[in-house]
């Protein structure tokens, strides 16, 4: 795994470019301000397998009082809102789905990827996890600012 060069935009999944599916996010680069707080709402979950969210800021994310260098929230165990707050000296919020099918974390697959929807406070993905299954349901989940 590795981020992107330049840690100002996302990274576009090149297997569904391929296929002619534009937009495809693998790895998204949210701006926020040092200090921001933020709010992750899981909207919904349409899978057999375990299904999260990886955050990651340079100076670290803070969730109720736990300060960590990226934080995994895994749908089945996190509560469905969590507040959090971004340590970010470079301004930035890496962010990407997660999932777990019985072997471990994993991320980052081939087809692996999410639709963005910028929203007024934030934005809205839509993930998949491995397969060509274009549905893009397998988790949903919002970032809010405040």
């Amino acid at each position: 795994m590795t981020q992107p060069s330049s840690r100002r935009g996302p990274i576009i999944s090149k297997a569904f470019a391929e296929r002619g599916i534009d937009g495809i996010v693998k790895w998204d680069v949210l701006p926020v301000a040092g200090g921001e707080r933020m709010r992750l709402v899981f909207e919904a979950v349409n899978s057999p397998w375990r299904q999260g969210v990886w955050l990651k800021c340079d100076r670290g994310i803070e969730i109720e009082g736990q300060h960590a260098p990226s934080v995994n929230l895994w749908r089945d165990s996190a509560p469905r809102v969590v507040t959090f707050t971004c340590h970010a000296g470079d301004g930035l919020l890496d962010v990407y789905n997660i999932w777990d099918a019985g072997q471990g974390r994993q991320s980052q697959a081939y087809t692996s990827g999410m639709r963005v929807e910028d929203l007024p406070r934030g934005r809205r993905y839509s993930c998949n996890d491995i397969g060509f299954d274009a549905a893009f349901d397998r988790l949903v989940f919002r970032l809010e600012r405040g």
